[in-house]
Protein backbone atom coordinates (compact mmCIF):
# COMPACT_ATOMS: atom_id res chain seq x y z
CA UNK A 1 0.00 0.00 0.00
CA UNK A 2 1.41 3.45 -0.90
CA UNK A 3 1.79 6.29 1.51
CA UNK A 4 1.89 9.90 0.27
CA UNK A 5 2.27 12.57 2.28
CA UNK A 6 1.15 15.74 1.00
CA UNK A 7 2.99 19.22 2.32
CA UNK A 8 -0.16 20.88 3.06
CA UNK A 9 -1.53 18.18 5.15
CA UNK A 10 1.74 16.20 7.07
CA UNK A 11 -0.08 17.77 10.38
CA UNK A 12 -3.44 16.05 9.91
CA UNK A 13 -3.04 12.98 7.99
CA UNK A 14 -1.41 10.98 5.41
CA UNK A 15 -3.20 9.17 2.48
CA UNK A 16 -3.19 5.82 2.74
CA UNK A 17 -4.83 4.02 -0.65
CA UNK A 18 -7.31 5.94 -2.86
CA UNK A 19 -10.24 4.23 -0.16
CA UNK A 20 -9.01 5.26 2.74
CA UNK A 21 -8.38 9.19 1.49
CA UNK A 22 -11.83 10.48 1.65
CA UNK A 23 -12.33 9.31 5.23
CA UNK A 24 -9.29 11.02 6.47
CA UNK A 25 -9.31 14.53 4.78
CA UNK A 26 -12.90 14.36 6.08
CA UNK A 27 -11.94 13.90 9.22
CA UNK A 28 -9.17 16.44 9.21
CA UNK A 29 -11.46 18.96 7.65
CA UNK A 30 -13.69 18.60 10.85
CA UNK A 31 -10.84 19.03 12.91
CA UNK A 32 -9.66 22.21 11.14
CA UNK A 33 -13.06 23.88 11.67
CA UNK A 34 -13.70 23.25 15.45
CA UNK A 35 -9.88 24.52 15.92
CA UNK A 36 -11.22 27.69 13.99
CA UNK A 37 -14.47 27.76 16.07
CA UNK A 38 -12.51 27.46 19.10
CA UNK A 39 -10.14 30.80 17.81
CA UNK A 40 -13.30 32.42 16.85
CA UNK A 41 -14.92 31.94 20.62
CA UNK A 42 -12.04 32.78 22.23
CA UNK A 43 -11.42 36.17 20.03
CA UNK A 44 -15.11 36.73 20.75
CA UNK A 45 -14.72 36.44 24.48
CA UNK A 46 -11.66 38.22 24.72
CA UNK A 47 -13.37 41.33 22.64
CA UNK A 48 -16.41 40.95 25.08
CA UNK A 49 -14.22 40.77 28.14
CA UNK A 50 -12.62 43.88 27.47
CA UNK A 51 -15.73 45.55 26.23
CA UNK A 52 -17.00 45.10 30.02
CA UNK A 53 -14.36 46.39 31.41
CA UNK A 54 -13.65 49.47 29.39
CA UNK A 55 -17.22 50.21 30.62
CA UNK A 56 -16.95 48.98 34.24
CA UNK A 57 -14.24 51.71 33.89
CA UNK A 58 -16.11 54.02 32.52
CA UNK A 59 -18.76 53.48 35.96
CA UNK A 60 -15.98 53.89 38.00
CA UNK A 61 -15.12 57.22 36.58
CA UNK A 62 -18.27 58.55 36.52
CA UNK A 63 -18.25 58.03 40.52
CA UNK A 64 -15.00 60.30 40.68
CA UNK A 65 -14.56 63.93 39.94
CA UNK A 66 -16.51 66.22 37.91
CA UNK A 67 -14.87 66.83 34.41
CA UNK A 68 -14.68 70.64 34.60
CA UNK A 69 -15.74 73.00 36.95
CA UNK A 70 -19.18 74.05 36.98
CA UNK A 71 -20.27 78.08 36.66
CA UNK A 72 -20.74 79.52 40.03
CA UNK A 73 -21.57 76.39 41.53
CA UNK A 74 -22.06 76.84 45.65
CA UNK A 75 -18.71 76.14 46.53
CA UNK A 76 -19.60 74.06 50.12
CA UNK A 77 -21.50 71.29 48.02
CA UNK A 78 -19.76 68.02 47.57
CA UNK A 79 -21.67 67.87 43.62
CA UNK A 80 -20.05 70.92 42.46
CA UNK A 81 -17.07 68.96 42.80
CA UNK A 82 -17.48 65.09 42.25
CA UNK A 83 -19.88 62.21 42.01
CA UNK A 84 -22.19 61.43 45.59
CA UNK A 85 -23.65 58.53 47.22
CA UNK A 86 -25.83 59.53 50.16
CA UNK A 87 -28.59 57.50 50.70
CA UNK A 88 -27.43 54.97 48.40
CA UNK A 89 -29.26 51.14 48.36
CA UNK A 90 -30.53 51.98 51.70
CA UNK A 91 -34.32 53.73 50.96
CA UNK A 92 -35.08 54.50 54.83
CA UNK A 93 -35.32 57.57 56.65
CA UNK A 94 -32.59 56.80 58.74
CA UNK A 95 -30.39 56.80 55.83
CA UNK A 96 -31.20 60.54 55.16
CA UNK A 97 -28.44 62.64 55.97
CA UNK A 98 -28.39 64.85 59.32
CA UNK A 99 -28.76 67.90 58.14
CA UNK A 100 -32.25 66.68 56.49
CA UNK A 101 -34.54 67.07 59.40
CA UNK A 102 -38.57 67.19 58.08
CA UNK A 103 -41.19 68.99 60.70
CA UNK A 104 -42.42 65.40 60.94
CA UNK A 105 -39.69 63.32 62.15
CA UNK A 106 -40.89 59.64 61.15
CA UNK A 107 -39.58 60.01 58.21
CA UNK A 108 -36.43 60.18 59.86
CA UNK A 109 -36.93 56.81 60.63
CA UNK A 110 -35.94 53.09 59.95
CA UNK A 111 -39.48 52.65 58.15
CA UNK A 112 -38.59 51.12 54.62
CA UNK A 113 -39.14 54.10 51.25
CA UNK A 114 -40.88 52.41 48.09
CA UNK A 115 -40.04 54.58 45.37
CA UNK A 116 -37.62 55.93 43.62
CA UNK A 117 -37.23 58.78 40.42
CA UNK A 118 -34.34 59.22 37.68
CA UNK A 119 -33.27 62.53 36.89
CA UNK A 120 -30.30 64.24 35.24
CA UNK A 121 -29.09 67.90 36.08
CA UNK A 122 -27.27 69.66 32.98
CA UNK A 123 -25.02 72.70 33.97
CA UNK A 124 -22.67 74.74 32.44
CA UNK A 125 -18.91 75.00 32.94
CA UNK A 126 -16.93 78.13 33.34
CA UNK A 127 -15.47 77.73 30.18
CA UNK A 128 -19.01 77.10 28.14
CA UNK A 129 -19.15 80.34 25.42
CA UNK A 130 -21.32 78.50 22.45
CA UNK A 131 -24.87 79.66 21.76
CA UNK A 132 -25.81 77.68 19.13
CA UNK A 133 -25.73 74.28 21.16
CA UNK A 134 -28.36 71.77 22.07
CA UNK A 135 -28.18 68.65 24.08
CA UNK A 136 -30.19 65.85 23.76
CA UNK A 137 -30.62 63.30 26.14
CA UNK A 138 -32.56 59.65 26.23
CA UNK A 139 -32.03 56.33 27.09
CA UNK A 140 -32.82 56.77 30.90
CA UNK A 141 -32.75 53.57 32.63
CA UNK A 142 -32.70 52.26 36.07
CA UNK A 143 -31.72 49.17 37.36
CA UNK A 144 -32.09 47.83 40.85
CA UNK A 145 -30.42 44.49 42.43
CA UNK A 146 -32.51 42.94 44.47
CA UNK A 147 -31.47 40.46 47.96
CA UNK A 148 -34.06 38.21 47.13
CA UNK A 149 -32.73 36.95 43.75
CA UNK A 150 -29.24 38.96 43.51
CA UNK A 151 -30.80 39.97 39.81
CA UNK A 152 -31.13 43.07 38.45
CA UNK A 153 -34.45 44.23 37.76
CA UNK A 154 -35.05 47.36 35.15
CA UNK A 155 -37.41 49.44 36.74
CA UNK A 156 -38.25 51.66 33.63
CA UNK A 157 -38.68 49.67 30.57
CA UNK A 158 -41.05 51.66 29.17
CA UNK A 159 -40.03 55.16 30.03
CA UNK A 160 -36.94 56.21 29.33
CA UNK A 161 -37.49 59.59 27.85
CA UNK A 162 -37.85 62.85 30.09
CA UNK A 163 -41.40 63.83 30.81
CA UNK A 164 -40.55 67.13 33.48
CA UNK A 165 -38.23 69.57 33.28
CA UNK A 166 -37.39 72.84 35.15
CA UNK A 167 -34.72 75.40 35.52
CA UNK A 168 -32.49 75.67 38.80
CA UNK A 169 -32.01 79.09 40.29
CA UNK A 170 -28.08 78.30 40.09
CA UNK A 171 -26.01 80.85 37.76
CA UNK A 172 -28.54 83.95 37.35
CA UNK A 173 -31.32 83.37 39.88
CA UNK A 174 -33.67 86.25 38.21
CA UNK A 175 -33.90 83.94 34.79
CA UNK A 176 -35.06 80.91 36.44
CA UNK A 177 -38.84 81.14 36.32
CA UNK A 178 -38.29 80.76 32.42
CA UNK A 179 -39.52 78.05 30.91
CA UNK A 180 -37.53 75.19 29.70
CA UNK A 181 -36.26 75.63 26.29
CA UNK A 182 -37.09 71.84 25.03
CA UNK A 183 -37.77 70.16 22.10
CA UNK A 184 -38.41 67.05 20.36
CA UNK A 185 -35.30 66.20 17.61
CA UNK A 186 -36.72 63.82 14.21
CA UNK A 187 -35.33 61.31 15.11
CA UNK A 188 -38.34 61.28 18.71
CA UNK A 189 -35.61 62.09 21.16
CA UNK A 190 -35.69 65.51 23.73
CA UNK A 191 -33.25 67.90 23.22
CA UNK A 192 -32.55 71.22 25.96
CA UNK A 193 -31.20 74.28 25.26
CA UNK A 194 -29.85 76.74 28.14
CA UNK A 195 -31.34 79.83 28.51
CA UNK A 196 -29.56 83.23 28.60
CA UNK A 197 -29.13 83.05 32.37
CA UNK A 198 -27.03 79.96 31.39
CA UNK A 199 -29.36 78.16 34.49
CA UNK A 200 -28.99 74.77 35.06
CA UNK A 201 -31.57 72.44 33.64
CA UNK A 202 -32.83 69.83 36.05
CA UNK A 203 -35.19 66.76 34.58
CA UNK A 204 -36.46 63.25 34.93
CA UNK A 205 -39.13 60.87 34.04
CA UNK A 206 -41.97 59.45 36.13
CA UNK A 207 -41.71 57.76 39.76
CA UNK A 208 -41.90 54.27 39.65
CA UNK A 209 -42.93 51.59 43.26
CA UNK A 210 -40.12 49.69 44.24
CA UNK A 211 -40.28 47.27 47.82
CA UNK A 212 -37.57 48.77 49.62
CA UNK A 213 -36.61 45.71 51.95
CA UNK A 214 -35.48 44.19 48.75
CA UNK A 215 -32.66 47.38 47.35
CA UNK A 216 -28.88 45.91 47.22
CA UNK A 217 -27.91 48.26 44.61
CA UNK A 218 -29.21 51.13 42.49
CA UNK A 219 -27.80 51.91 39.05
CA UNK A 220 -28.86 54.54 36.46
CA UNK A 221 -27.34 55.55 32.26
CA UNK A 222 -28.32 57.75 30.45
CA UNK A 223 -27.18 58.87 26.71
CA UNK A 224 -26.34 62.56 25.64
CA UNK A 225 -25.33 64.34 22.87
CA UNK A 226 -23.83 67.90 21.83
CA UNK A 227 -25.98 68.83 18.46
CA UNK A 228 -26.65 72.29 17.12
CA UNK A 229 -29.61 74.01 17.87
CA UNK A 230 -29.64 75.62 14.03
CA UNK A 231 -27.70 73.91 11.46
CA UNK A 232 -27.72 76.27 8.99
CA UNK A 233 -25.87 78.98 11.31
CA UNK A 234 -22.03 78.56 13.08
CA UNK A 235 -21.12 75.53 14.48
CA UNK A 236 -19.49 76.05 17.83
CA UNK A 237 -20.08 73.55 19.60
CA UNK A 238 -15.88 73.46 20.42
CA UNK A 239 -17.08 76.41 22.35
CA UNK A 240 -19.41 74.48 24.65
CA UNK A 241 -18.79 73.34 27.87
CA UNK A 242 -21.94 71.71 29.05
CA UNK A 243 -21.63 68.64 31.94
CA UNK A 244 -24.53 66.10 32.87
CA UNK A 245 -25.14 64.31 36.18
CA UNK A 246 -27.11 61.47 36.52
CA UNK A 247 -28.87 60.35 39.39
CA UNK A 248 -31.82 59.39 41.79
CA UNK A 249 -34.33 59.93 44.64
CA UNK A 250 -36.26 57.46 46.91
CA UNK A 251 -39.87 58.85 48.11
CA UNK A 252 -41.59 56.95 51.19
CA UNK A 253 -45.14 56.58 48.47
CA UNK A 254 -45.09 56.45 44.95
CA UNK A 255 -48.31 58.80 46.08
CA UNK A 256 -46.23 61.56 47.91
CA UNK A 257 -44.98 64.78 46.81
CA UNK A 258 -41.91 66.36 48.23
CA UNK A 259 -43.74 68.99 50.02
CA UNK A 260 -46.09 66.35 51.37
CA UNK A 261 -43.20 64.59 52.94
CA UNK A 262 -40.05 67.06 53.26
CA UNK A 263 -40.87 70.58 54.49
CA UNK A 264 -39.62 72.39 55.65
CA UNK A 265 -37.41 71.73 52.50
CA UNK A 266 -38.20 71.34 48.95
CA UNK A 267 -35.44 68.72 48.23
CA UNK A 268 -34.98 65.02 49.54
CA UNK A 269 -32.08 63.59 49.64
CA UNK A 270 -30.41 61.75 46.45
CA UNK A 271 -29.55 58.03 46.44
CA UNK A 272 -26.76 59.24 44.70
CA UNK A 273 -25.22 61.14 41.64
CA UNK A 274 -22.99 61.06 38.92
CA UNK A 275 -19.74 63.25 38.57
CA UNK A 276 -20.85 66.25 35.75
CA UNK A 277 -19.62 64.44 32.70
CA UNK A 278 -18.76 66.43 29.94
CA UNK A 279 -21.70 66.50 26.72
CA UNK A 280 -19.94 65.58 23.54
CA UNK A 281 -20.45 65.78 20.05
CA UNK A 282 -21.09 62.17 19.86
CA UNK A 283 -23.71 60.28 21.80
CA UNK A 284 -21.90 59.10 25.22
CA UNK A 285 -23.45 56.95 28.64
CA UNK A 286 -23.19 58.60 31.56
CA UNK A 287 -23.25 56.02 34.68
CA UNK A 288 -24.61 56.25 38.09
CA UNK A 289 -23.83 53.22 40.76
CA UNK A 290 -23.90 52.70 44.27
CA UNK A 291 -20.44 50.77 44.38
CA UNK A 292 -16.73 51.04 46.49
CA UNK A 293 -14.49 52.14 45.48
CA UNK A 294 -14.09 53.98 43.68
CA UNK A 295 -15.57 56.76 45.89
CA UNK A 296 -16.68 55.77 49.15
CA UNK A 297 -20.01 57.50 51.06
CA UNK A 298 -18.64 60.55 52.38
CA UNK A 299 -19.99 60.35 56.41
CA UNK A 300 -22.86 62.58 56.03
CA UNK A 301 -24.21 61.71 59.78
CA UNK A 302 -27.24 59.00 58.92
CA UNK A 303 -27.78 56.77 61.87
CA UNK A 304 -27.57 54.00 59.46
CA UNK A 305 -23.94 53.29 58.99
CA UNK A 306 -22.41 53.80 55.50
CA UNK A 307 -21.60 50.12 54.40
CA UNK A 308 -25.61 49.84 54.42
CA UNK A 309 -25.51 51.94 51.38
CA UNK A 310 -23.52 50.42 48.91
CA UNK A 311 -21.97 47.27 47.49
CA UNK A 312 -17.71 46.58 46.39
CA UNK A 313 -16.76 47.08 42.93
CA UNK A 314 -15.67 43.27 43.08
CA UNK A 315 -19.18 42.10 43.39
CA UNK A 316 -20.70 44.59 40.71
CA UNK A 317 -18.05 43.51 38.76
CA UNK A 318 -19.02 39.82 39.13
CA UNK A 319 -22.48 40.62 38.49
CA UNK A 320 -23.07 43.77 36.74
CA UNK A 321 -27.02 45.11 35.58
CA UNK A 322 -27.77 43.31 32.09
CA UNK A 323 -27.11 46.26 29.67
CA UNK A 324 -23.15 46.32 30.11
CA UNK A 325 -22.71 42.35 29.96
Amino acid sequence: MNCITSQQQTMCFKYVGSETSTVTISLCKNQIVRILNFLILSTLLLVSNQGLSNVIDDIKADMLLNEAKLLDAPEHTSWSKKATITMGAAPRGDATPIWWQPDDDSYKSSDYWHAIVPWFVIYPGTEHKASNVRIKVSEIKLFILKYSSNTWEHINIDYSDPIWQQHQSHVSPQTANRRVNKRIEPDGTISYKLNSGFNPIHGGIRKFEIYGPDVKAVYAQLTTELILDDPDKHDDRTEAQLLVSIGADYHPDINLRIKDFAAPHNWVPAVAASRFGLVKSRPRVHHMATINPPGSVKNNGSVLPDNHKIISITEFETNPPPIIE
